[in-house]
């Protein structure tokens, strides 16, 4: 008879975790000994067990790098589908417990699939990636700044700033394109993510590094993903606006910039885009259109091909 699953929910912070485990509730430090501590104490279980937790910022990469080692299965969650559950179980209130407890209901009422872990390279990968987009939002940041100074000296030291800041990011740029051809399952994908009119290198890395599961994911999944799946707004005889929201922030914006070029140089992708204007579509909604159309192409492209018989 198969053994049915329990869910532990997780809750992440950067000093410590909050775990809520069929009733009971622990505290543990957001470190290595109290990673192994958790170790120690699922390995208690003697019915399979699985954690459910959300993306914090980076907080989580540590814990899921023990949890992969003791092989213990986890999920890494979309925020908003948990914040969506709780409103429907009526669960309004907000703390790191309570957040933890509603982790591990969602894991029970949805039972998700264990999040397959990254290899050396993705991890590596997605470290330099994570690197160059905040480098790339203080190099703004300080350029706007810049732009506001009429004191001598400090334009000079902003101008410093801002070459270091560029240099950087051309060697994060050098690692990118290296970590992405010396490894032939990483290099073989980018080939074909940029074989697409509109997807350049910056897209095919952004995607690798934060979309491992392209390619292995249904239409609904992918744009559900990447926040690109209209949902309804409807109440009785209402019917308001469809709307996307949640997902990966930084996944959407860079799929925004390679749809403003689809749309303009990809002659199936402009061919989807002008009759939506046409039609007094605004701008903002038939680009949307276009990057769910985009992604779900490049979803299929990493497909693998069905064996011949």
């Amino acid at each position: 008879m198969k053994q049915s699953v329990v869910y532990i929910g997780i809750d992440v912070a950067k000093a410590h975790l909050d775990v809520a485990w069929a009733g009971t509730f622990r505290r543990l430090p957001n470190e290595r000994s109290g990673h192994a501590a958790l170790v120690r104490w699922i390995k208690q279980s003697t019915t399979p067990v699985q954690l459910i937790c959300e993306a914090s910022g980076g907080y989580e990469q540590a814990l899921l790098e023990s949890l992969e080692k003791s092989e213990v299965k986890v999920t890494l969650v979309q925020a908003v589908r948990v914040r969506q559950y709780a409103r429907a179980a009526g669960i309004l209130a907000k703390t790191d417990r309570i957040d933890a407890k509603v982790l591990a209901a969602f894991g029970s009422a949805m039972q998700p699939q264990p999040t397959s872990p990254l290899s050396a390279e993705q991890k590596r990968l997605r470290q330099y990636e994570a690197q160059r987009r905040q480098l790339s939002r203080i190099l703004v940041a300080e350029e706007n700044r810049l732009a506001q100074l009429s004191c001598t000296e400090l334009r000079t030291l902003s101008r410093s700033l801002i070459s270091k800041i560029k240099t950087q990011i051309k060697t994060l740029d050098r690692g990118i394109s290296d970590l992405i051809a010396q490894d032939q399952t990483l290099c073989v994908k980018a080939q074909k993510l940029t074989a697409i009119s509109g997807v350049g290198v910056r897209t095919a890395a952004l995607l690798l590094a934060q979309m491992p599961e392209l390619g292995q994911l249904n239409r609904r999944q992918a744009a559900a993903l990447a926040g690109l799946a209209p949902f309804n707004h409807d109440s009785g005889s209402v019917r308001g606006k469809r709307a996307i929201f949640g997902a990966r922030p930084a996944l959407r914006s860079g799929l925004y910039m390679a749809a403003l070029s689809a749309a303009r140089f990809n002659p199936i992708l402009s061919s989807f885009y002008q009759p939506l204007r046409t039609k007094g579509k605004p701008h903002k909604l038939a680009l949307t259109a276009v990057m769910r159309k985009l992604l779900l192409a490049l979803n299929q492209t990493l497909k693998p091909l069905p064996c011949s018989t």
